[in-house]
């Protein structure tokens, strides 16, 4: 998880500590396809409780939660949300806003996995920072889900590189 913020203290190895004083993370891959409402009456009003006790809570793995921002407002200790490669980065960072944290994660097949093209990584890129810029949104990019490199390694570090500019500007 992307360091950004203090409200929750660190973490001290091999020493007991209270569920309020950590994340708790929390998905829905499995209704991805279910409508908001359905995912409300189904799994949101059952995971609410399971939340409760965390300090701060993320929301999201794999699904597109585009059209289920809104529902998740009912999280009191919501910080982060993951807005996916599936996920409209434009529609999301308009929901979110300063509300909440952004862990964005672009598509690796679309920028490390397949041809190395530095220019389709910045358009991908920029395109996503760009929206989040726009919105005010905290902002952090996760390069998930990795299968391959095509037999190079130093694509990570050379993604690094580029992610970082793009960031800057």
């Amino acid at each position: 998880m992307c360091r950004y913020c203090d409200d929750l203290p660190d973490p001290k190895p091999n020493a007991p500590c209270r569920r309020r004083d950590l994340w708790g993370f929390m998905a829905a891959q499995e209704y991805a396809l279910v409508g908001p409402a359905m995912h409300d009456e189904f799994l949101l009003q059952y995971q609410r409780p399971i939340m409760k006790p965390f300090g701060l809570i993320h929301y999201g793995c794999c699904e597109d939660l585009t059209r289920k921002i809104d529902l998740l407002r009912q999280i009191p200790n919501l910080r982060s949300i993951a807005v996916t490669p599936m996920a409209d980065p434009v529609k999301c960072a308009e929901q979110i806003g300063t509300d909440y944290f952004a862990s964005w994660r672009p598509s690796p097949a679309d920028l490390v996995s397949t041809e190395w093209n530095k220019q389709r990584m910045r358009k991908i890129l920029r395109h996503g920072l760009d929206a989040f810029d726009a919105n005010g949104c905290r902002t952090c990019i996760l390069l998930k889900d990795i299968e391959n490199v095509n037999r190079e390694p130093d694509r990570l570090r050379r993604f690094v590189a580029v992610a970082r500019e793009e960031a800057e500007r």
